[in-house]
C-alpha cells in the first residue's frame, strides 16, 4: 500500500467521523430543545396552578373571580378554582408524560388522583364548565376517567 492510498483511507475515516459527530452533535440538540421545552411549559403551568390557587385561598381574590366567572356565590367560585388548579397540574403531567419525560409508575399515580376527583358530587359541574379549558387529548383523556369512574360506581357492589 503506498502513501497516497494511506492517506486516501484516513481522509475518508477522518470525514466518517465527522459525519458521525454532526449526527450525534444534532440527536443532542434535539433531546436538550425537548427538555428546555419542557421546563418552559412546566414552569407555565406551575404558574398558571399557583395563580389559580390563590383565588381558591384568598377572600378577595375569590371575590372577584367569582363575579368575572358569573359563579353563583364564592364557594363554588373556590371549589371551581381549587379543582382547577390541580387539573392544570395534571395536564402538565399528562404532556410530559406523552413526550416520554414521565415515568409510567408516576403518570399512573396521576390517573388513580383524576379519578378520585371524578367520583366527587361536584366534579360534573365543574368538568362541563371546564372541559374547554384545557387541550383536546387531556380533555378527551379526563372524559375517558370519568367514564370508568361512572362505570365502576353503576356497578352493584358485592
Amino acid at each position: 500500500m503506498n502513501w497516497d492510498a494511506i492517506s486516501a483511507i484516513a481522509e475518508l475515516l477522518g470525514a466518517v467521523g465527522v459525519i458521525a459527530s454532526l449526527i450525534y452533535l444534532a440527536i443532542q440538540i434535539r433531546q436538550n430543545t425537548s427538555v428546555a421545552r419542557a421546563e418552559t411549559t412546566k414552569d407555565l403551568y406551575l404558574a398558571s396552578r399557583e395563580a389559580i390557587m390563590a383565588i381558591a385561598s384568598n377572600d378577595h381574590l375569590a371575590k372577584i373571580w367569582t363575579e368575572i366567572r358569573n359563579f353563583e356565590n364564592e364557594d363554588e367560585a373556590r371549589r371551581y378554582a381549587f379543582y382547577q388548579s390541580f387539573f392544570r397540574l395534571y395536564e402538565l403531567q399528562f404532556n410530559l408524560a406523552k413526550q416520554g419525560l414521565l415515568d409510567d409508575s408516576i403518570a399512573g399515580s396521576y390517573e388513580l388522583i383524576i379519578r378520585m376527583f371524578a367520583g366527587t358530587p361536584y366534579f360534573p359541574a365543574y368538568w362541563e364548565r371546564a372541559h374547554g379549558e384545557f387541550n383536546d387529548e387531556f380533555a378527551t383523556y379526563v372524559d375517558d376517567q370519568f367514564a370508568l369512574v361512572t362505570a365502576e360506581a353503576s356497578l352493584p357492589s358485592a
